[in-house]
């Protein structure tokens, strides 16, 4: 349950209100469009992360259910535990990862990587030279780039 209260639909501006028409009906979007002037471009970033990436799905999936789980995000683990599945994350993957067991085995030397920098994006640290050409290994710039996009915002 929200602690902050959503905003009264009719008091938000027509492009919030568009937004918010052309996107699924679900709490944290009424939520984040409180931020009313913001909201529309959030949409358009968070968007562009879901749909223009060159993250892979399967990779954006990972994190941010490590996300939910560094952080104690309830919400953010229901709603992408769905997700993950239907972008080929498996079930012993979502176990490992609600585990806190993402150091080996389910998971590839370059998916290692990409969780293990996801941890230092969250604990606002800095990645020592092995990880971070063990990322680089793993993942193009853009993707580490984005990769640090899409820590930032489910961090949030």
């Amino acid at each position: 349950m929200t602690r902050i209260p959503y905003p009264d639909p009719a008091t938000l501006s027509e492009p919030t209100r568009n937004a918010l028409a052309a996107i699924p009906p679900l709490n944290v979007f009424r939520l984040l469009s409180t931020a009313d002037t913001a909201f529309p471009s959030f949409l358009r970033l968070t968007g562009g992360l879901w749909s223009e990436a060159e993250l892979s799905p399967r990779r954006r999936e990972l994190v941010i259910l490590h996300v939910a789980c560094l952080t104690g995000a309830d919400y953010e683990w229901h709603q992408h535990v769905a997700v993950a599945a239907l972008c080929d994350v498996t079930a012993e993957e979502i176990a490992a990862i609600r585990d806190g067991a993402v150091a080996g085995a389910p998971f590839s030397d370059e998916d290692q990587a990409l969780l293990a920098m996801t941890a230092v994006i969250v604990a606002r640290g800095r990645a020592d030279d092995e990880l971070l050409a063990r990322t680089r290994t793993a993942l193009t710039d853009r993707e580490l780039v984005e990769l640090h996009l899409v820590v930032a915002i489910y961090t949030g």
